[in-house]
């Protein structure tokens, strides 16, 4: 595996660990009753619901890539990715600003429906993959009981 491969594959732990950092101080902050961090409505729901399930997303995305052999991304997962990491940036960088509520509304579902098809595709991927190395030995992990029956 390559370097690049490499940087690939550990990409999502590492924004996976920022955004659920970033979530765990907002929900800290919210707890503490200091939310003078939080400036808007924006960043509330951001740090409170949007990083955090980001990090989840990201987290459940490298486990399905990992039980690949070779754990490689494919060239439209890292597209995928690439548009996640742009629209998380885009989507921080404007939550500050009340006057761009409107436009964190907007972002909000491009982020949730990139991650969802980036997890539909990794997950579906993994599939195909472990099916094709194993000859049909792994069906039974992806619950198709005719597989099984074999």
């Amino acid at each position: 595996m390559t370097a690049g491969e490499r940087m690939w594959l550990w990409s999502q732990p590492l924004v996976a660990a920022l955004a659920a950092l970033a979530g765990a101080a907002a929900w800290f902050l919210q707890l503490t009753g200091d939310v003078s961090a939080l400036p808007t409505l924006q960043a509330l729901v951001t740090g409170s619901f949007v990083l955090p399930g980001l990090a989840l997303s990201l987290v459940i995305n490298h486990v399905a890539v990992m039980l690949r052999r070779p754990p490689q991304l494919t060239v439209g997962e890292k597209l995928l990715l690439l548009v996640e990491y742009a629209l998380v940036v885009a989507i921080v960088a404007i939550s500050a600003s009340p006057d761009l509520l409107f436009l964190g509304y907007l972002l909000w579902p491009l982020l949730i429906g990139a991650a969802a098809m980036a997890f539909a595709t990794m997950v579906s991927t993994t599939i195909r993959s472990r099916r094709a190395v194993g000859g049909g030995e792994h069906d039974e992990l992806v619950g198709e009981p005719e597989a099984a029956a074999r």
